[in-house]
């Protein structure tokens, strides 16, 4: 499977959440690995990627 997104690209959840940048890719289960901070913390998981779409800067 063609990869839509590459390690350090921006992306949200469509159902809504935090901004959260793509780490890498996970073949096996073909998903991507996102992280993202919740009171300076580092929180990651692996997201499908039918569920994820690229941030768009609002000033791009």
């Amino acid at each position: 499977m063609a990869e839509k997104f590459e390690a350090g690209d921006v992306v949200l959840l469509k159902s809504g959440g935090p901004k959260m940048t793509i780490d890498s890719y996970d073949q096996d289960d073909e998903k991507y690995r996102c992280e993202w901070f919740v009171d300076g913390k580092v929180q990651h998981q692996l997201f499908r990627e039918s569920s994820l779409e690229k941030y768009v800067s609002p000033g791009w």
